[in-house]
């Protein structure tokens, strides 16, 4: 992790974020963004080549912009944990809940991880676990994760997370949204109870989608990181569609 954030510019994230980025409770991606963050989050800005890239560092700031130095902190479906990682050595307690059994695409190498971030709780499970979650979460958060969560399912996680972090505390989410072409009915269905599990009116999503679609900051998947997603798949069973990013914030 410290090839993407060296210790010694730690401070000048501190400086440039803490209690000064600005939340909303629905947001979008946008290049705006994305370029403050490749000027000033180094090597995290680059990591995938994709829409994590503008998620991850999102999710890092908005924590930053609103959680206390030093607040417990539970990443849910983290992967590998290059936030988690980088959050502790801000001073964050950091604990990650993800089975890394491979479901969903995700991820099997947890003793790579575990050995790599010594300073991070691993919890094995899905979330919400059965046990192990630390005492004094001031704030879950996700990057792509919430989108994948069966929809008669996600009400459960979202109810729990806010039960966790308590009064006062936030649920901090990035999460990959088909504005236009094959599943976006589907993709809407599942962002509006997101939406409406979280204490947001879905009306005002409605109404950022229909900004994000006309706006020309609005970061969308380029066709050379969505045919990085595809792999192998026939193009037919992964088409290109447009794809932006919907960032939550919201408080018991």
């Amino acid at each position: 992790m410290n090839e993407l954030f060296p210790d010694e510019r730690l401070w000048e994230l501190e400086d440039r974020y803490r209690g000064t980025f600005e939340v909303e409770p629905l947001s979008y991606g946008t290049a705006r963004d994305l370029a403050d963050s490749l000027d000033n989050l180094g090597g995290l800005a680059r990591a995938n080549g994709d829409m994590k890239d503008l998620q991850r560092c999102w999710t890092l700031k908005a924590v930053l912009g609103s959680v206390e130095k030093g607040a417990g902190l539970v990443e849910i479906g983290a992967g590998e944990p290059l936030i988690a990682g980088l959050l502790t050595r801000l001073g964050h307690r950091v604990a990650v809940v993800d089975p890394y059994d491979g479901s969903g695409q995700g991820p099997r190498e947890f003793e790579r991880f575990r050995s790599a971030y010594p300073e991070i709780e691993f919890i094995r499970e899905r979330f919400p676990p059965s046990a192990g979650l630390p005492a004094e979460v001031a704030c879950v958060y996700s990057v792509s994760v919430l989108e994948h969560i069966p929809r008669e399912e996600v009400g459960a996680v979202i109810e729990a997370a806010r039960e966790l972090v308590g009064p006062g505390g936030r649920s901090i989410h990035a999460i990959d949204h088909v504005v236009a072409g094959w599943g976006e009915e589907k993709h809407l269905e599942r962002l509006e109870e997101i939406v409406r599990h979280s204490g947001i009116e879905v009306e005002r999503l409605h109404a950022l989608v229909d900004s994000l679609q006309g706006d020309p900051e609005t970061y969308f998947v380029s066709a050379e990181a969505h045919e990085r997603w595809r792999g192998a798949l026939p193009y037919d069973e992964y088409p290109m569609r447009r794809i932006a990013s919907i960032g939550l914030v919201s408080q018991p």
